[in-house]
């Protein structure tokens, strides 16, 4: 059987791709500056914190979503 991936699956995981590319590579450094300073914290932090929100809400949306259930019109599961 052939997965077939939808505009939401495929937007779900590219974003997915997205947070974790800035968050665990070598691109954190171009954020690691103390300035500037964003309500008096450190751009560093505020990169993190931005980064580790977009994942979380993402999540969310994709388990409201049932993103890593099968379809319903898939026969197996009916059987």
């Amino acid at each position: 059987m052939r997965k077939t991936f939808t505009t939401r699956k495929l937007t779900i995981y590219g974003g997915l791709l997205l947070g974790f590319i800035m968050l665990e590579s070598p691109l954190i450094l171009v954020a690691n500056q103390v300035e500037p300073m964003i309500m008096g914290i450190p751009f560093l932090f505020v990169w993190n914190l931005f980064w580790w929100a977009f994942l979380t809400v993402l999540f969310l949306v994709a388990y409201l979503t049932n993103w890593g259930s099968a379809s319903r019109s898939n026969p197996e599961r009916d059987s």
